[in-house]
């Protein structure tokens, strides 16, 4: 594994070329696989953009990025260590490209032991541990896997957005399978899959909103620090009765509400 200087604009500008490539994106409660085109990328200041995906990465410049001697690969980890990336081009001439681009900015720091950085996540309290392993252990019955499946039987499309201090993300989803991995729920797609630790979702709150002229349900997803780490949203005229049934029956550490203002 070889580190790479991922300080300058050329290198990112780089990556623009290599087009479409499959993709790891993890935060730290929450994370997405799927393809991305990095076609339309460019860095702004120290971000690099990708608009056409919606993605960000916010103080790329500043974070590091090592690269597979063996496998054209890119791992990316953030500087607050938010936001980890895996990215590998799908053709043959975007792989060989990588190898230049790796080669270019290649600070001649070689690692035989390299093991990606893990991200930060919220620190537990024992009673909130105890709390997350249940959680964990009682997956099927969590509200969020039985909105996502009541989804998955009306064949319903959301818009995911996921996001930390160093970044953010948002896809287009139709959930298609669940799963249960680990202590993540794996919403299966497909063109993508999200991921939700749920030692760290504590709470919901569901609000609504106007967006593009229509009315959306937004299903915002706390961890137990107060911090909102995943929305998830869709027509209202879809999934306003079924999403609010299943909160309203469930216990009172999840919210159905409305902001300010926004009660209908």
């Amino acid at each position: 594994m070889i580190q790479v200087d991922c300080s300058s604009p050329s290198f990112w500008k780089g990556l623009s070329t290599l087009g479409i490539c499959e993709y790891k994106i993890r935060f730290p409660m929450s994370s997405s696989r799927g393809e991305i085109n990095l076609s339309s990328g460019y860095i702004s200041d120290e971000d690099f953009v990708i608009p056409e995906a919606g993605f960000s990465f916010k103080g790329a410049r500043r974070g590091m990025v090592y690269a597979s001697a063996k496998s054209a690969v890119l791992y990316f980890i953030s500087e607050n260590r938010e936001l980890a990336i895996v990215l590998e081009p799908k053709l043959a001439s975007s792989r060989r490209q990588l190898y230049f681009i790796t080669g270019t900015f290649w600070d001649k720091n070689m690692m035989k032991d390299f093991e990606a950085e893990s991200l930060k996540t919220p620190t537990l309290c024992p009673c909130c541990r105890d709390a997350a392993h249940f959680r964990s252990s009682s997956m099927a019955q969590n509200p969020l896997t039985i909105i996502l499946d009541k989804t998955i039987n009306k064949g319903i499309g959301v818009t995911i957005a996921m996001s930390s201090r160093d970044g953010n993300l948002v896809i287009a989803h139709t959930p298609k399978n669940l799963l249960k991995k680990g202590d993540f729920l794996v919403s299966e797609g497909q063109n993508y899959s999200m991921e939700v630790d749920m030692n760290h979702l504590y709470a919901f709150r569901l609000v609504q909103e106007e967006l593009d002229g229509e009315d959306h349900q937004l299903l915002l997803l706390f961890n137990s620090h107060g911090e909102n780490f995943c929305e998830i949203s869709a027509k209202s005229s879809e999934v306003k009765e079924i999403w609010r049934s299943v909160l309203n029956c469930e216990s009172s550490s999840y919210q159905a509400t409305e902001r300010d203002g926004d009660q209908k």
